[in-house]
């Protein structure tokens, strides 16, 4: 056998067995619930063909666009921040300080903990009677606040517990970036004068341009996809408040078993972050060029 044929060979025995769980469990999916979205389809019944009326359907669904509106609401608030954070315990860690490797990991833990813990610990926190935060504001002379169960806060809450999990990620990807820059420019800046604030400004967030363009559109799209710390925190109240367009869907496909809808609505979310994700790939990254 020719040396590159075995070569050949070889590489696809090895990569046979990850191909066909991946077309198992990733492209047999995508394909079929896109299928899917055509039909009336209860799981148990025949699929009946209704062509884009699903499609249709949900442009006139006031439940699908509050629960877009709730969705976009949670990427405004998340995603400005949790850049910040990153950014800011980047520099903590990759400073002169001798304890920039505690504070590494105690920004980091919170992140490797699941969601189901991370949201059910922020939701004891904050219980309005009985939880620590409350206790700790009436300790101080305060009232208790309606954390979760208050349409204004409720958001505001899913929020919080949002930037304490996952603000560690971000920061990682900061960290990596800032160790990239040469230590030559910042000694160079040293001897002309610059100051600390002037090398951030002028030095680090300028070199850091590409990572931030990255971390962007990650946690864009993380906050697009919010769900479980929704779920678990407030369930969607109070009053539907803060429910996002994932649960929607959840409760569209598994709880009324309308699943050619929920898997329409589905393709509608994908198409929503695909445009977002491409357009600020192409605006940040032509500027960054």
């Amino acid at each position: 056998m020719i040396p590159g044929n075995r070569d050949i060979r070889d590489g696809i025995l090895f990569s046979l067995p990850f191909m066909v769980v991946f077309a198992l469990f990733m492209v047999y999916p995508l394909v079929f619930g896109f299928y899917i979205s055509f039909f009336r389809w209860n799981i148990l019944g025949t699929p009946a063909f209704l062509g884009l009326q699903n499609y249709a359907d949900l442009f006139r669904d006031e439940k699908f666009w509050s629960s877009l509106w709730h969705t976009v609401q949670f990427v405004l608030m998340t995603t400005p921040v949790l850049l910040v954070m990153g950014f800011l315990m980047a520099l903590l860690v990759t400073g002169k300080s001798p304890l920039k490797g505690l504070m590494e990991t105690v920004f980091f833990v919170p992140y490797i903990f699941s969601m189901t813990v991370v949201a059910t610990l922020w939701a004891w926190i904050m219980q309005k009677d009985f939880g620590i935060l409350n206790h700790i504001i009436r300790m101080l002379g305060g009232e208790g606040v309606s954390w979760l169960t208050s349409e204004s806060n409720a958001m505001w809450s899913i929020s919080i517990a949002t930037y304490w999990w996952t603000a560690g990620f971000n920061m990682v990807l900061f960290t990596a970036g800032i160790k990239q820059i040469s230590k030559e420019v910042f000694e160079s800046a040293t001897v002309d004068g610059a100051n600390a604030l002037q090398k951030v400004l002028h030095i680090t967030i300028p070199l850091v341009k590409p990572t931030t363009i990255l971390c962007l559109i990650l946690q864009v799209i993380a906050s697009f996809n919010v769900f479980g710390q929704v779920y678990v925190m407030t369930g969607g109240g109070p009053a539907g408040s803060t429910r996002v367009l994932i649960q929607y869907i959840y409760e569209t496909g598994f709880s009324y078993f309308r699943m050619g809808y929920s898997a329409a609505m589905s393709y509608i979310l994908f198409a929503i972050i695909m445009a977002i994700s491409v357009i600020q790939y192409a605006v940040l990254g032509r500027r960054n060029d």
